[in-house]
């Protein structure tokens, strides 16, 4: 087995970084762990070891929209750097497969910092999509309260409608899913 490099997208990724799946990234997309939601396991099938980081933003419709959550992917372990030649150059810490295995990443542990927060208008429309991708078109009606935000405080008012949306329509785990992978990302006011 190769000694690999462990390191962090964010320090190196650029719009040319090519990304492969991991053992763990393959194994994520069968088991279906919880915190690999809709948007983060379609794009985890995208990464194939020829797309770049700037692929994957033209794929998810915006530049820099792909990074937060491929770094998301490799904090998990379920993706990694590769060189032009499709060999691995870097490679998630074994504690967090541990957490991938156990159904935990994602959460923050003592030793990983806390994502940052997001740009508002970012944060207002991943929500927006967080709920399409959930909700399908019994979410269209929330989307659109969460597009109509103008400030952050007015998308921290709408999160309890938000949570109890998602609860109704789908369940807590959904919400608790919503929790961490974007209310915790949310600008503070």
């Amino acid at each position: 087995m190769l000694a690999l490099h462990f390191g962090k997208l964010s320090n190196t990724m650029d719009k040319n970084t090519l990304l492969a799946k991991t053992d763990l990234g393959r194994e994520a997309l069968t088991t279906r762990p919880p915190n690999l939601g809709p948007r983060l396991r379609s794009l985890l099938i995208m990464v194939d070891g020829k797309r770049s980081v700037g692929d994957m933003d033209k794929l998810l419709g915006g530049e820099g929209v792909a990074g937060p959550l491929l770094e998301q992917l490799e904090a998990a372990g379920w993706i990694a750097q590769v060189d032009a030649g499709g060999a691995l150059l870097s490679h998630s810490a074994s504690a967090d497969a541990g957490a991938v295995a156990s159904g935990h990443a994602g959460a923050a542990s003592p030793h990983q910092a806390p994502l940052p927060a997001l740009p508002f208008s970012e944060a207002r429309r991943l929500v927006a999509r967080f709920l399409n991708d959930q909700l399908g078109p019994m979410g269209e009606q929330l989307a659109l309260r969460v597009e109509a935000c103008k400030t952050p405080a007015d998308l921290q008012i709408l999160l309890p409608r938000l949570r109890e949306g998602l609860k109704n329509f789908k369940n807590a785990a959904t919400v608790q899913q919503f929790d961490q992978e974007l209310v915790a990302r949310l600008p503070k006011i």
